[in-house]
Protein backbone atom coordinates (compact mmCIF):
# COMPACT_ATOMS: atom_id res chain seq x y z
CA UNK A 1 0.00 0.00 0.00
CA UNK A 2 1.04 3.29 -1.15
CA UNK A 3 1.11 6.17 1.17
CA UNK A 4 1.65 9.87 0.09
CA UNK A 5 1.45 13.42 1.29
CA UNK A 6 2.11 16.60 -0.94
CA UNK A 7 4.30 14.61 -3.05
CA UNK A 8 4.00 14.17 -6.82
CA UNK A 9 4.56 11.16 -9.19
CA UNK A 10 6.04 11.71 -12.87
CA UNK A 11 4.27 10.98 -15.67
CA UNK A 12 4.75 12.13 -18.96
CA UNK A 13 1.39 14.49 -20.11
CA UNK A 14 0.29 18.07 -20.33
CA UNK A 15 -0.69 17.80 -16.15
CA UNK A 16 2.69 19.16 -13.93
CA UNK A 17 3.68 18.71 -10.21
CA UNK A 18 2.38 20.53 -7.47
CA UNK A 19 4.06 22.15 -4.40
CA UNK A 20 1.99 21.07 -1.35
CA UNK A 21 -0.78 23.52 -0.16
CA UNK A 22 -0.27 26.50 2.36
CA UNK A 23 -1.88 25.39 6.17
CA UNK A 24 -2.08 29.35 6.76
CA UNK A 25 -4.10 32.17 5.15
CA UNK A 26 -4.96 35.19 6.74
CA UNK A 27 -8.42 36.27 6.89
CA UNK A 28 -9.58 38.85 3.15
CA UNK A 29 -9.84 42.28 4.42
CA UNK A 30 -13.18 43.28 5.94
CA UNK A 31 -13.96 39.44 6.83
CA UNK A 32 -14.91 39.09 10.80
CA UNK A 33 -15.93 35.39 10.20
CA UNK A 34 -13.96 32.70 11.43
CA UNK A 35 -12.53 29.92 9.74
CA UNK A 36 -14.23 26.64 9.61
CA UNK A 37 -12.70 23.73 8.69
CA UNK A 38 -13.51 20.25 7.15
CA UNK A 39 -12.03 17.02 6.19
CA UNK A 40 -13.37 15.22 3.04
CA UNK A 41 -12.81 11.37 2.75
CA UNK A 42 -12.98 9.71 -0.92
CA UNK A 43 -12.65 5.94 -0.55
CA UNK A 44 -12.94 4.66 -4.28
CA UNK A 45 -13.08 0.42 -3.87
CA UNK A 46 -13.55 -1.28 -7.14
CA UNK A 47 -13.41 -5.27 -7.05
CA UNK A 48 -14.13 -6.65 -10.07
CA UNK A 49 -12.28 -4.68 -12.47
CA UNK A 50 -8.80 -6.54 -14.83
CA UNK A 51 -6.64 -4.52 -17.39
CA UNK A 52 -5.90 -0.72 -17.32
CA UNK A 53 -7.78 1.46 -14.77
CA UNK A 54 -7.38 5.12 -14.51
CA UNK A 55 -8.97 7.20 -11.99
CA UNK A 56 -9.36 11.00 -11.54
CA UNK A 57 -10.41 12.79 -7.96
CA UNK A 58 -11.40 16.33 -8.16
CA UNK A 59 -9.16 18.57 -5.49
CA UNK A 60 -10.11 21.90 -3.75
CA UNK A 61 -8.77 24.69 -4.76
CA UNK A 62 -7.42 27.88 -3.07
CA UNK A 63 -8.92 31.17 -3.22
CA UNK A 64 -8.87 34.21 -0.77
CA UNK A 65 -12.20 32.37 0.77
CA UNK A 66 -11.18 29.31 0.98
CA UNK A 67 -7.86 27.50 2.15
CA UNK A 68 -6.05 23.91 1.47
CA UNK A 69 -4.83 22.42 4.51
CA UNK A 70 -3.65 18.75 3.83
CA UNK A 71 -3.94 16.36 1.29
CA UNK A 72 -2.95 13.15 2.48
CA UNK A 73 -4.09 9.45 0.24
CA UNK A 74 -2.96 6.01 0.37
CA UNK A 75 -2.99 3.43 -2.49
CA UNK A 76 -2.49 0.15 -4.15
CA UNK A 77 -2.06 1.96 -7.30
CA UNK A 78 1.50 1.93 -8.79
CA UNK A 79 1.19 5.13 -10.90
CA UNK A 80 -0.62 8.23 -8.41
CA UNK A 81 0.31 11.60 -7.58
CA UNK A 82 -1.29 15.26 -7.34
CA UNK A 83 -1.26 17.11 -10.85
CA UNK A 84 -2.53 20.08 -12.53
CA UNK A 85 -3.58 20.53 -15.82
CA UNK A 86 -1.60 23.44 -17.44
CA UNK A 87 -4.56 23.97 -19.60
CA UNK A 88 -7.40 24.96 -17.19
CA UNK A 89 -5.43 24.88 -14.03
CA UNK A 90 -7.79 22.22 -12.61
CA UNK A 91 -6.26 19.84 -10.04
CA UNK A 92 -6.77 16.24 -9.16
CA UNK A 93 -5.64 13.08 -7.96
CA UNK A 94 -4.77 10.56 -10.25
CA UNK A 95 -4.39 7.02 -9.55
CA UNK A 96 -3.85 4.56 -12.49
CA UNK A 97 -3.53 0.31 -13.01
CA UNK A 98 -1.63 -0.49 -15.76
CA UNK A 99 -2.77 -4.37 -16.21
CA UNK A 100 -3.54 -7.48 -14.08
CA UNK A 101 -6.63 -8.51 -12.23
CA UNK A 102 -8.37 -7.54 -8.23
CA UNK A 103 -9.17 -4.52 -6.28
CA UNK A 104 -8.17 -0.87 -7.07
CA UNK A 105 -8.52 1.19 -3.74
CA UNK A 106 -7.90 4.59 -2.71
CA UNK A 107 -8.48 6.99 0.05
CA UNK A 108 -8.37 10.47 -0.63
CA UNK A 109 -8.16 12.76 2.88
CA UNK A 110 -8.42 16.57 2.24
CA UNK A 111 -8.79 19.24 5.25
CA UNK A 112 -10.40 22.36 4.25
CA UNK A 113 -10.42 25.82 5.56
CA UNK A 114 -13.34 27.82 4.43
CA UNK A 115 -15.11 31.37 4.90
CA UNK A 116 -18.49 32.78 4.88
CA UNK A 117 -18.78 34.97 1.91
CA UNK A 118 -20.23 38.68 1.55
CA UNK A 119 -19.45 41.09 -1.34
CA UNK A 120 -19.09 44.75 -0.87
CA UNK A 121 -21.35 46.80 -4.03
CA UNK A 122 -19.74 49.95 -2.79
CA UNK A 123 -16.66 49.12 -3.92
CA UNK A 124 -17.68 48.63 -7.57
CA UNK A 125 -15.63 51.05 -9.92
CA UNK A 126 -15.56 51.66 -13.75
CA UNK A 127 -11.83 50.23 -14.42
CA UNK A 128 -10.96 48.15 -17.56
CA UNK A 129 -11.79 44.36 -17.35
CA UNK A 130 -7.67 42.88 -17.17
CA UNK A 131 -6.78 40.13 -19.39
CA UNK A 132 -6.94 37.38 -16.84
CA UNK A 133 -10.37 38.37 -16.40
CA UNK A 134 -11.29 38.77 -20.42
CA UNK A 135 -11.45 35.02 -20.55
CA UNK A 136 -14.16 34.71 -18.87
CA UNK A 137 -15.99 36.44 -21.14
CA UNK A 138 -15.75 33.87 -23.99
CA UNK A 139 -18.09 31.01 -25.29
CA UNK A 140 -17.24 26.89 -24.48
CA UNK A 141 -18.63 24.18 -26.16
CA UNK A 142 -22.00 24.55 -23.42
CA UNK A 143 -21.84 27.92 -22.62
CA UNK A 144 -21.99 30.03 -25.96
CA UNK A 145 -22.87 33.49 -26.27
CA UNK A 146 -23.92 34.38 -29.74
CA UNK A 147 -27.26 33.60 -31.37
CA UNK A 148 -30.37 33.47 -29.09
CA UNK A 149 -28.06 33.38 -26.13
CA UNK A 150 -27.00 37.07 -27.03
CA UNK A 151 -30.32 38.00 -28.21
CA UNK A 152 -31.64 36.71 -24.60
CA UNK A 153 -29.45 38.39 -22.98
CA UNK A 154 -29.99 41.98 -24.84
CA UNK A 155 -33.56 41.42 -23.71
CA UNK A 156 -33.57 41.29 -20.60
CA UNK A 157 -30.12 43.83 -19.71
CA UNK A 158 -32.04 46.18 -21.84
CA UNK A 159 -30.38 49.65 -21.98
CA UNK A 160 -28.52 48.75 -18.69
CA UNK A 161 -24.76 49.82 -19.06
CA UNK A 162 -23.62 48.68 -15.64
CA UNK A 163 -22.18 45.31 -15.05
CA UNK A 164 -23.88 44.94 -11.50
CA UNK A 165 -27.12 46.17 -12.85
CA UNK A 166 -27.20 43.52 -15.97
CA UNK A 167 -25.90 41.09 -13.66
CA UNK A 168 -28.94 42.00 -11.35
CA UNK A 169 -31.11 42.03 -14.18
CA UNK A 170 -30.05 38.28 -15.49
CA UNK A 171 -30.43 36.74 -11.78
CA UNK A 172 -33.81 38.15 -11.51
CA UNK A 173 -34.76 36.49 -14.78
CA UNK A 174 -33.24 32.98 -13.95
CA UNK A 175 -34.82 33.20 -10.44
CA UNK A 176 -38.31 34.15 -12.21
CA UNK A 177 -38.05 32.18 -15.35
CA UNK A 178 -36.56 28.50 -15.01
CA UNK A 179 -37.50 25.54 -12.48
CA UNK A 180 -35.42 22.75 -11.01
CA UNK A 181 -36.47 19.63 -12.55
CA UNK A 182 -35.56 16.85 -9.85
CA UNK A 183 -35.50 14.16 -13.42
CA UNK A 184 -32.56 15.49 -14.16
CA UNK A 185 -29.27 13.17 -13.59
CA UNK A 186 -26.73 14.41 -11.59
CA UNK A 187 -26.40 18.13 -11.70
CA UNK A 188 -27.29 18.86 -15.61
CA UNK A 189 -24.91 19.09 -18.41
CA UNK A 190 -25.58 23.44 -19.00
CA UNK A 191 -26.42 23.30 -22.29
CA UNK A 192 -27.75 27.19 -22.27
CA UNK A 193 -28.20 27.39 -26.05
CA UNK A 194 -30.41 23.85 -26.36
CA UNK A 195 -32.30 25.45 -22.90
CA UNK A 196 -33.18 28.74 -25.05
CA UNK A 197 -34.06 26.85 -28.30
CA UNK A 198 -36.27 24.51 -27.03
CA UNK A 199 -37.57 26.58 -23.95
CA UNK A 200 -36.89 23.98 -21.78
CA UNK A 201 -35.90 26.18 -18.90
CA UNK A 202 -35.80 23.29 -16.64
CA UNK A 203 -32.50 21.68 -14.96
CA UNK A 204 -30.18 21.56 -12.26
CA UNK A 205 -27.53 23.79 -10.53
CA UNK A 206 -25.29 23.02 -13.79
CA UNK A 207 -27.67 24.39 -15.90
CA UNK A 208 -28.93 27.15 -14.51
CA UNK A 209 -26.09 28.76 -13.10
CA UNK A 210 -24.44 28.41 -16.52
CA UNK A 211 -27.78 29.96 -17.63
CA UNK A 212 -26.39 32.95 -15.95
CA UNK A 213 -23.16 32.58 -17.16
CA UNK A 214 -23.61 32.37 -20.63
CA UNK A 215 -26.26 35.12 -20.12
CA UNK A 216 -23.64 37.75 -18.29
CA UNK A 217 -20.95 36.68 -20.98
CA UNK A 218 -22.97 37.35 -23.63
CA UNK A 219 -23.98 40.87 -22.03
CA UNK A 220 -20.23 42.02 -21.50
CA UNK A 221 -19.61 40.54 -17.59
CA UNK A 222 -17.21 38.13 -17.15
CA UNK A 223 -18.65 35.02 -15.84
CA UNK A 224 -18.24 31.40 -15.04
CA UNK A 225 -19.31 28.63 -12.79
CA UNK A 226 -17.74 27.16 -9.34
CA UNK A 227 -17.76 23.45 -8.95
CA UNK A 228 -17.71 21.65 -5.52
CA UNK A 229 -19.70 19.92 -2.85
CA UNK A 230 -22.13 20.88 0.09
CA UNK A 231 -20.49 20.12 3.37
CA UNK A 232 -22.91 20.91 6.34
CA UNK A 233 -26.23 22.19 6.48
CA UNK A 234 -27.20 25.91 6.11
CA UNK A 235 -28.12 28.18 8.72
CA UNK A 236 -30.78 29.41 5.51
CA UNK A 237 -33.10 26.53 3.94
CA UNK A 238 -32.12 22.69 3.91
CA UNK A 239 -31.75 22.60 0.47
CA UNK A 240 -29.07 24.48 0.38
CA UNK A 241 -27.13 22.31 2.37
CA UNK A 242 -25.35 18.90 3.30
CA UNK A 243 -28.31 16.60 4.98
CA UNK A 244 -26.02 14.09 6.79
CA UNK A 245 -22.03 13.19 6.22
CA UNK A 246 -22.03 11.42 3.14
CA UNK A 247 -21.84 13.86 0.90
CA UNK A 248 -21.40 11.51 -2.30
CA UNK A 249 -24.32 12.91 -4.21
CA UNK A 250 -24.39 16.66 -2.51
CA UNK A 251 -22.12 17.96 -5.29
CA UNK A 252 -23.20 21.62 -6.46
CA UNK A 253 -22.29 24.06 -9.03
CA UNK A 254 -22.29 27.55 -8.21
CA UNK A 255 -21.18 30.90 -9.97
CA UNK A 256 -19.38 34.11 -9.53
CA UNK A 257 -19.55 37.30 -12.17
CA UNK A 258 -16.53 40.03 -12.44
CA UNK A 259 -17.35 43.49 -11.36
CA UNK A 260 -14.14 46.31 -11.27
CA UNK A 261 -13.42 47.20 -7.74
CA UNK A 262 -14.64 44.51 -6.42
CA UNK A 263 -13.56 41.69 -7.72
CA UNK A 264 -15.41 38.14 -8.38
CA UNK A 265 -18.52 38.14 -6.73
CA UNK A 266 -20.76 35.49 -6.22
CA UNK A 267 -24.71 34.33 -7.63
CA UNK A 268 -26.61 31.19 -7.51
CA UNK A 269 -29.75 31.43 -8.42
CA UNK A 270 -29.98 27.68 -9.00
CA UNK A 271 -30.31 27.35 -4.95
CA UNK A 272 -33.24 29.83 -5.48
CA UNK A 273 -34.98 27.32 -7.37
CA UNK A 274 -33.82 24.51 -5.41
CA UNK A 275 -35.10 25.76 -2.27
CA UNK A 276 -38.61 26.75 -4.10
CA UNK A 277 -38.99 22.86 -4.75
CA UNK A 278 -37.61 21.51 -2.06
CA UNK A 279 -38.16 23.56 0.53
CA UNK A 280 -41.30 24.51 -0.50
CA UNK A 281 -41.04 28.06 -0.64
CA UNK A 282 -42.98 30.16 -3.11
CA UNK A 283 -41.31 32.89 -5.38
CA UNK A 284 -44.06 35.46 -3.44
CA UNK A 285 -43.43 33.97 0.19
CA UNK A 286 -42.57 37.22 2.37
CA UNK A 287 -38.68 35.57 3.25
CA UNK A 288 -38.28 35.15 -0.29
CA UNK A 289 -36.66 38.46 -1.06
CA UNK A 290 -34.03 38.36 1.52
CA UNK A 291 -33.10 35.05 0.41
CA UNK A 292 -32.68 36.70 -3.58
CA UNK A 293 -30.87 39.87 -1.62
CA UNK A 294 -28.09 36.82 0.11
CA UNK A 295 -27.58 34.79 -2.90
CA UNK A 296 -26.78 37.43 -4.92
CA UNK A 297 -23.37 38.61 -3.84
CA UNK A 298 -22.90 36.32 -0.61
CA UNK A 299 -22.38 32.20 0.44
CA UNK A 300 -22.11 30.34 2.94
CA UNK A 301 -18.88 28.60 3.91
CA UNK A 302 -20.63 25.25 3.85
CA UNK A 303 -19.24 24.18 0.55
CA UNK A 304 -15.87 23.70 -0.73
CA UNK A 305 -15.13 25.04 -4.47
CA UNK A 306 -13.09 22.48 -6.47
CA UNK A 307 -12.49 24.79 -9.83
CA UNK A 308 -14.48 26.91 -12.14
CA UNK A 309 -12.80 25.01 -15.39
CA UNK A 310 -15.40 23.63 -18.17
CA UNK A 311 -13.52 21.45 -21.32
CA UNK A 312 -11.54 19.76 -18.66
CA UNK A 313 -8.54 17.42 -20.30
CA UNK A 314 -7.25 15.11 -17.57
CA UNK A 315 -4.90 13.16 -20.03
CA UNK A 316 -3.71 13.45 -23.14
CA UNK A 317 -5.65 12.41 -25.80
CA UNK A 318 -8.12 11.82 -24.07
CA UNK A 319 -12.34 12.99 -24.28
CA UNK A 320 -12.52 16.27 -22.75
CA UNK A 321 -14.85 16.58 -19.77
CA UNK A 322 -17.84 18.88 -19.66
CA UNK A 323 -16.62 19.89 -16.23
CA UNK A 324 -14.51 18.20 -13.27
CA UNK A 325 -17.17 18.01 -10.32
CA UNK A 326 -17.28 14.30 -9.95
CA UNK A 327 -15.14 11.58 -9.83
CA UNK A 328 -13.75 10.49 -13.82
CA UNK A 329 -12.30 7.38 -14.72
CA UNK A 330 -12.08 4.46 -16.96
CA UNK A 331 -11.53 0.74 -16.81
CA UNK A 332 -10.50 -1.77 -20.18
CA UNK A 333 -14.68 -2.40 -20.07
CA UNK A 334 -15.65 1.16 -20.39
CA UNK A 335 -15.03 4.88 -18.75
CA UNK A 336 -16.91 4.96 -14.62
CA UNK A 337 -20.33 6.15 -14.27
CA UNK A 338 -18.63 9.28 -11.78
CA UNK A 339 -22.38 10.75 -11.53
CA UNK A 340 -23.42 7.22 -9.68
CA UNK A 341 -20.96 6.39 -6.81
CA UNK A 342 -22.62 2.98 -6.40
CA UNK A 343 -21.82 2.14 -10.11
CA UNK A 344 -18.13 3.73 -9.78
CA UNK A 345 -17.59 2.15 -6.46
CA UNK A 346 -16.80 5.75 -4.38
CA UNK A 347 -18.16 6.94 -1.31
CA UNK A 348 -17.25 10.64 -0.10
CA UNK A 349 -17.70 11.70 3.75
CA UNK A 350 -17.18 15.11 5.78
CA UNK A 351 -16.61 16.08 9.15
CA UNK A 352 -16.46 19.38 10.45
CA UNK A 353 -13.15 19.90 12.85
CA UNK A 354 -11.69 22.75 14.48
CA UNK A 355 -9.94 25.30 12.45
CA UNK A 356 -5.99 25.64 12.50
Amino acid sequence: MKRRSFVAAAAASPLVMLHAPSAVRATPAGTTEPWRSFELAVTVNRTADTGRTRLWLPLPQDTPWQRVESVTWSSNAPALGIYRDTGTGVRAFHAAWSDGTGPRTVTLTTRVGTLDRRSDFGAASGGTIPEHVAKFLKPNAMITTDGIVRETADRIVGSKRDPLAKAQAIYDWIVGNTFRDPNVRGCGIGDIRAMLVSGNLGGKCADLNALFVGLSRAAGVPARGVYGVRTAPSAHYPAMGARNADISRAQHCRAEFWVSGIGWIPADPADIRKVVLDDKLALDDPRMPGLRRFLFGAWEGNWIAFNHARDVRLAPGDTVVNYFMYPEGDTASGPLDGIDPDAAGYRITVREVSAT
